[in-house]
């Protein structure tokens, strides 16, 4: 199903369609708020406050970008409001959270944790989350330059904080689970 028709259809209050929303999209935005937070439990309580907002707001979206790039502004608005409220760094991913991951993923997922926070959301929207350069713009609010460096300071910090433990060639394997 399309995203205009699976979005008409939430909007006429189709229960199956609502959860093949919420399906579809919850798990990324999980994901990416869990790496961005460094909290699974926070992370939670984001994905849901996200999830509100956007049935909400489905109504007045426009498809002027992809769903999930709207969705993933919607979240990256609410970790920036979470951020904001707190007044503080978020502290790096805890490897207990990450019991799905191999032994290189989670302390590849705290490696990332532990980035500064420009280079972390950068990365996390690009290399975990799979927006394009021009999505994580979009919802940065930043230029696409400043993504592509961003991302790639980031590459070059955890290739040098990670390089002697997996090697630069590890550090994306490790990223994308395998």
């Amino acid at each position: 199903m399309s995203d205009r028709s699976l979005v008409r259809k939430v909007i006429a209050g189709d229960p199956k369609a609502a959860r093949a929303f919420v399906d579809g999209h919850y798990p990324s935005v999980l994901r990416a708020l869990v790496f961005l937070t460094g909290s699974e439990y926070e992370a939670v309580d984001l994905a849901q406050q996200t999830f509100m907002k956007a049935r909400v707001g489905l109504a007045e979206f426009r498809f002027d970008s992809s769903l999930k790039t709207w969705l993933r502004k919607i979240a990256y608005h609410e970790y920036s409001h979470w951020l904001r409220s707190r007044g503080r760094e978020v502290s790096g991913v805890v490897a207990e959270q990450f019991t799905e991951l191999s032994l290189d993923g989670i302390v590849l997922a705290q490696a990332i944790g532990a980035l500064p926070e420009v280079y972390r959301e950068a990365f996390v929207l690009r290399e975990i989350d799979r927006l394009s350069v021009r999505e994580a713009a979009e919802v940065l609010g930043v230029p696409v330059g400043t993504v592509k460096s961003r991302c790639s300071e980031a590459r070059a910090i955890l290739v040098k904080k990670l390089g002697s433990t997996f090697g630069p060639s590890k550090v994306c394997e490790a990223e994308n689970g395998k």
